[in-house]
């Protein structure tokens, strides 16, 4: 009998046991191909704040923390934007600009940038009031000739600026109906590809270079100011 028991165990014990082996492998396989699969949708779908995304990842901004604030635009004044200057941080300059210099017209890294802007409650109560934003524009190189560039507001085209390399004023309005009820509201202009300085001959800088805004002014339809805001 115990010869017979020994042949038993040698013909249907080694194969059960590999059987066994078998299944555990593939159970590790697939464990291990869920876990890959889920860091493989992880990278694809972070689950990250807006200010990482958006530097890290979509690469729309130089501009990572702090973002700074957004503030409430006097209607005729004229706002440089530069560093240090009330409309020169990341808050304002919301995407695709370089992050702004003293003393330096802000530039564009895209060919599409995002300016977040505000306006006094009193100039357009609970979005009821249009407003014009102006603002000075060229684009690189100094040589370059005039092409559009689409003008969105809330992502509603309203107009397209015929855009060169001289500094001109460019006025839209921003109908009341795009008007959020705090005055808050969002400009984005889509220009043609930027250029790198080193492709065009001009000078060693890889970066490139798009629009180029220098200057931001705030004012009604009718080109009136309120009383607080002349001088």
């Amino acid at each position: 009998m115990t010869p017979s028991s020994g042949s038993s165990d040698a013909l249907y014990g080694a194969p059960r046991r590999r059987r066994s082996q078998r299944i555990w492998w593939l159970l590790a396989t697939v464990v291990v191909l869920a876990f890959e699969l889920t860091m493989l949708w992880l990278a694809r779908t972070p689950r990250v704040d807006d200010h990482y995304r958006r530097y890290f990842i979509e690469h729309a901004t130089t501009c990572y923390r702090p973002m700074g604030e957004v503030p409430v635009l006097t209607p005729g004044e004229r706002y440089s934007i530069r560093k240090g200057e009330p409309l020169g941080n990341c808050g304002v300059l919301w995407a695709g600009f370089y992050s702004p210099q003293p003393d330096v017209p802000v530039s564009a890294r895209l060919a599409e940038v995002t300016l977040r802007l505000r306006v006094a409650p009193e100039v357009s109560p609970a979005g009821s009031q249009a407003v014009v934003v102006a603002l000075e524009l060229s684009r690189f190189p100094d040589s370059a000739t005039a092409l559009p560039v689409e003008v969105m507001i809330q992502e509603q085209t309203v107009t397209r600026w015929p855009v060169g390399g001289d500094y001109e004023r460019f006025e839209v309005e921003v109908p009341a109906a795009l008007i959020a009820s705090d005055g808050s509201f969002s400009l984005t202009l889509k220009g043609p590809p930027p250029i790198a300085p080193r492709d065009v001959g001009l000078d060693a800088n890889k970066f490139p270079v798009g629009l180029r805004l220098d200057a931001l002014t705030l004012r009604s339809p009718l080109g009136l100011t309120p009383a607080r805001a002349q001088p």
